[in-house]
């Protein structure tokens, strides 16, 4: 095996434990609220802040991610991420809450930053398999995703409570900087490294259309994704379900996810067009929105197109800002753009989802509002998909 070849699989072992990471320690926190609340003595309002900011973090840590490239080259700058994170994992189980919500919200951050950085890592170490690779980490994502919620509350009472159930993430932690390590030592050289080249890519970006179709793209599903995560359970119980089965449906349209991205990624991988897979898989989505709003009583065939349509956007969106940049510098200002900017939409259309609810005093125009977001991402999704790249300076 050549320095190359061992690089790479260095690489794809890192790559595997940092999809490992990137979402338990902030998924595994929404179940241990009760014990936060009964052992910490925490109110609803400060739960609530460790539930909620850290997503914040994901929009506005986003957009850090293209300096701290600039400044430490992309392998380093992921390392600080990996090393950072756990740093700040280690130091928010001691004390109150200040520095539980000081700690945790770095940890946000972090996460940000490197959600930024993976598509750039991707398309330098995979150039051939971008679309695989991407459905590998996306899979692997939705899987941690599940398994931290899943196994939050048993390991907090097998090991003695919150602080060792949010600890044990540590341990894929520290092996994806075991395994970033080596990689880290070879620096990402050509165009991320000048300051002139930097600004001129980030203003090939920013005037570029098919940038802004891919910000759309991402932001929209997102909207949609977040907004169905946030306010299914309660848009099924006020039709009639009980809270079992709403959280039920609720897991149904995310599990799906885990199969779907992978495969999807599969089929990606096989075109250079992808206008006409945005176009389907968004149509999935939108068509069980439509279930969703004219017949209620199909909740399940709603939720499992729906969640096929969700968890084959996303993907999507990933792969779309790995294939369509023409630079590695222009892959990570489209990243933090896509995703920093995808984030807050996503904040807003959930906030909007809800508001619209309290506002007519039944879900009907917020489905309504949901179909017309759908709707729009089709067209992004459609220019965003075309054969081309975003012209290099």
């Amino acid at each position: 095996m050549t320095k190359t070849q061992k690089r790479s699989a260095l690489a794809l072992l890192a790559l595997i434990f940092i999809s490992l990471v990137l979402r338990p320690p902030i998924g595994s926190m929404g179940p241990l609220v009760d014990e936060l609340q009964e052992v910490e003595g925490f109110s609803l309002f400060q739960v609530g802040l460790l539930t909620s900011l850290p997503v914040v973090c994901f929009g506005i840590g986003a957009f850090a991610g293209p300096a701290l490239v600039k400044k430490l080259t992309l392998n380093r700058a992921m390392m600080w991420v990996l090393v950072a994170l756990f740093i700040a994992m280690v130091l928010r189980s001691f004390g109150g809450f200040i520095p539980l919500i000081s700690f945790t919200l770095i940890i946000g951050l972090a996460i940000a930053i490197g959600n930024v950085l993976i598509p750039t890592i991707v398309r330098e170490q995979f150039p051939d398999k971008l679309a695989l690779v991407t459905g590998l980490y996306v899979t692997l994502l939705a899987i941690s995703a599940s398994l931290s919620a899943t196994i939050a509350v048993p390991t907090s009472d097998l090991l003695g409570g919150w602080r060792m159930a949010l600890a044990i993430w540590l341990i894929p932690t520290a092996l994806a900087i075991i395994f970033w390590a080596p990689v880290s030592k070879v620096s990402v050289h050509s165009e991320l490294t000048t300051q002139a080249t930097h600004a001129e890519e980030r203003r090939a970006v920013l005037v570029s259309p098919l940038a802004w179709a891919i910000v759309a793209f991402f932001g929209l599903q997102s909207a949609g994704f977040y907004a169905i995560l946030n306010w299914l359970p309660s848009l099924l119980i006020d039709r009639g379900f009980s809270a079992l089965d709403a959280g039920s449906l609720l897991g149904l349209c995310t599990s799906i996810g885990i199969p779907t991205g992978f495969l999807i990624s599969m089929v990606i991988n096989k075109f250079k067009s992808l206008s006409w897979i945005s176009v389907i898989v968004s149509t999935f989505t939108l068509t069980g929105m439509v279930i969703l709003l004219v017949a209620p009583d199909q909740a399940v065939l709603a939720c499992v197109v729906t969640g096929f349509g969700f968890a084959a956007t996303f993907p999507l969106s990933l792969t779309l800002v790995g294939s369509r940049a023409s630079t590695s510098t222009q892959t990570t200002q489209l990243s933090a753009l896509a995703q920093g900017w995808g984030y807050l939409i996503a904040a807003i259309g959930a906030f909007a989802f809800g508001y619209c609810k309290d506002v007519s005093g039944d879900w009907t125009i917020s489905l309504w509002v949901l179909i017309g977001i759908t709707v729009v991402q089709i067209i992004a999704g459609a220019f965003a998909g075309k054969d081309q790249k975003i012209a290099a300076r």
